[in-house]
Formats: structure tokens, C-alpha cells, sequence
């Protein structure tokens, strides 16, 4: 169960607003208005992350004047969206969806910016973003509010960090109201949801066939007869990077007893990619299309990292996102020392 992704560092860093006086949906489309105190004239962006891509799309751009800035527009259902201002570092998160949304907000302050006007958001700011990601929180939101969009959009995260049972996982998707399956982040639940049922622990690893380092063409059953960690990771992931020196001690305690590391990385810049692995010293096998989020991710089912895939001699998956405090006692387990 991994539960520091990167995706969620990316979208939801640091997340402590308030909600509230929510309305209902309109179907004519959203209006935004924006007050932003300590500044007088400047530039709004209006952006989401792009789920298939997991990239930055701008939306839409306002000029800032006297501290104020509008939006307006229509979304096909509740969609987490990201004001930047000044493109500072610092932004507001908040669900979009079609109704008069106002908020409220000091430039040197913008995470504790005040949201009025969004049902969706009210219930996303009740949470604090680890809850998000949290196996017992998450729980609770998938189950407790079928009926909210924020509840798929935590579904679809869940389901990728944590070994949620098949039973389970089928509960929760026939759980959700007629009104959510409509919404974007429940069509992608879904295919993410047939995804997971074919890497899903006891089935056959998805065959792939990935540049190495020196572009050599690397396949999954070169590694056949050894224990085999897949592990997807990124240069500019931090989380991965924290994990890598743990990584290197399991790789060197169990090496030499059939087991090896797949690094699997979702970059797309080579230079980086090179530095990194010659920075954190990774010795074992590393590939990557070098195209970011590409077929090889997809057909796993990874839409956030670090992930990983335990796999046994016959490429079976025999279990996944494993906290790397726990692997050690695990291979111990799988691989004792003869």
C-alpha cells in the first residue's frame, strides 16, 4: 500500500481550504469570481490535470484587476480544477462544477482560500488530502457519498495505491448513484477498474518489451526463473527517489537469492532519467519508453507512482504495492536463506 503517489503531490500539495454555501447543479454552465487581496492586477489560469496524461491542461486565463478576476464556461460533471495566479507556486485546488462559485483569498495565502457555491468542493474540503489517499478515510468516502463525483475521483486513486479485494472492489463501483456514473472520473474508474481485474494478484504479468539504458530492447520473460520486483518510478518523483536507498539494501540483501528489480520509469526527459539512477546508484535493470505515462503503464493500471509488482519465477503476480518497510520481512518469507 503506497500511499505517498506523486500525482497526489502534483494536484493536491498542501491542501487546507474551506467550503461551503453550496447550491444546486445548474446545467447552463459555471460562473467564477475571484477576489484576491494583496494584489492588484495580474493574470488567473484556470487548469486540470489531464487523467489519461496526468499533465497540466489550461482551461482558461483572465485578466486580474483591482484584485478581481472571472471565469465562466461549462464542465461535463465535477472535475477537480487548479487556479494558478502569477503562475506562483502557491494555488487553489477546488471541485468545478456548473454553479455560481466565488472565492475569496490572500495572494500570500492562497491554500487557505475561502470557496463558496460548490456542493462537490464542500465535501473535497471536509478531507485533508491524505485522506485521500489513506486505505480507512478512503474507505469511507468511496462508501459513505455514492453520490458525489469526489467519491469516484478518490476511487480511482484508491484502487491503484491500495490491494482492495475483488468483492470489495465491485461493491464500491455498483454502489455509486446513476448521477456519478455519468461523471468523467467514473468512465475512467471503469476502465481502470477492468484494467486492475487483469493485474490482479494470481494473474499472468502483462508482457512488455522496453529500452534500457543504452537502448537495448528488453522483454519481461528474459527475467523468467527469478523472483522479479517491477517497480514504476520517475526522476522527478520524490517519493520514488526517498524509496530508491531502500530499495538498493533489498536489492542487495536478496539478489543472490533469485530475485531482481525491474525499474520501470515514466520519464520523459533521458537526461534526467540517466542522472538519477547514476545519482541514487541503482543497480539492478532499468527501462523505460521514455514517453511518460505510455502503453506499458497503462496496460498495469499505474496512474500514480511509485507502484510495484511482485512477480514469482513464472511471472505470476503474487502481490503489489508493497510498503517498502514491509518488503524485507516479506522476501524473508518468500526467500529464506538457504
Amino acid at each position: 500500500m503506497i500511499r505517498n503517489n506523486c500525482v497526489y503531490l502534483l494536484m493536491l500539495t498542501a491542501i487546507i481550504l474551506q467550503s461551503c454555501n453550496f447550491q444546486v447543479d445548474k446545467t447552463d454552465g459555471y460562473t467564477i469570481k475571484g477576489s484576491i487581496e494583496g494584489i492588484n492586477s495580474g493574470k488567473a489560469f484556470l487548469a486540470k490535470i489531464d487523467l489519461v496524461t496526468n499533465e497540466r491542461v489550461d482551461i482558461d486565463s483572465a485578466e486580474i484587476q483591482n484584485g478581481k478576476f472571472t471565469f465562466s464556461g461549462k464542465v461535463e460533471s465535477p472535475y477537480l480544477h487548479t487556479i494558478f495566479i502569477n503562475n506562483k507556486l502557491s494555488k487553489i485546488h477546488f471541485f468545478l462544477e456548473n454553479n455560481d462559485i466565488e472565492i475569496f483569498a490572500d495572494i500570500n495565502n492562497l491554500e487557505h482560500a475561502k470557496i463558496t457555491g460548490s456542493r462537490e468542493d464542500s465535501l473535497f474540503h471536509s478531507y485533508k488530502t491524505e485522506d485521500i489517499f489513506d486505505r480507512k478515510t478512503g474507505m469511507e468516502i468511496m462508501l459513505n457519498y455514492p453520490d458525489y463525483s469526489f467519491a469516484a475521483f478518490t476511487a480511482y486513486y484508491q484502487f491503484q495505491i491500495h490491494n482492495i479485494h475483488a468483492d470489495t472492489l465491485d461493491i464500491i463501483m455498483q454502489g455509486f448513484k446513476e448521477s456519478v456514473d455519468k461523471t468523467v472520473y467514473y468512465k475512467h474508474l471503469v476502465k481502470l477498474y477492468n484494467t486492475l481485474e487483469r493485474v490482479a494478484i494470481s494473474k499472468p504479468a502483462p508482457e512488455f518489451t522496453i529500452p534500457d539504458t543504452k537502448g537495448n530492447l528488453i522483454r519481461l520473460d528474459d527475467f523468467k526463473g527469478k523472483y522479479v520486483l517491477i517497480d514504476f518510478w520517475a526522476s522527478w518523483c520524490a517519493p520514488c527517489r526517498a524509496a530508491n536507498p531502500k530499495l538498493v539494501h533489498i536489492y542487495n540483501t536478496f539478489n543472490k537469492r533469485n530475485f531482481t528489480i525491474v525499474g520501470i520509469s515514466v520519464d520523459r526527459n533521458k537526461d534526467g532519467w540517466i542522472k538519477a539512477i547514476q545519482t541514487d546508484e541503482l543497480p539492478w535493470t532499468n527501462l523505460s519508453n521514455l514517453k511518460g505515462w505510455d502503453e506499458v503503464s497503462n496496460i498495469y493500471g499505474v496512474k500514480a507512482i511509485p507502484q510495484n509488482f511482485l512477480l514469482d519465477p513464472n511471472g505470476i503476480i503474487i502481490d503489489k504495492n508493497i510498503e517498502i518497510d514491509n518488503m524485507i520481512e516479506k522476501l524473508n518469507i518468500i526467500l529464506p536463506v538457504s
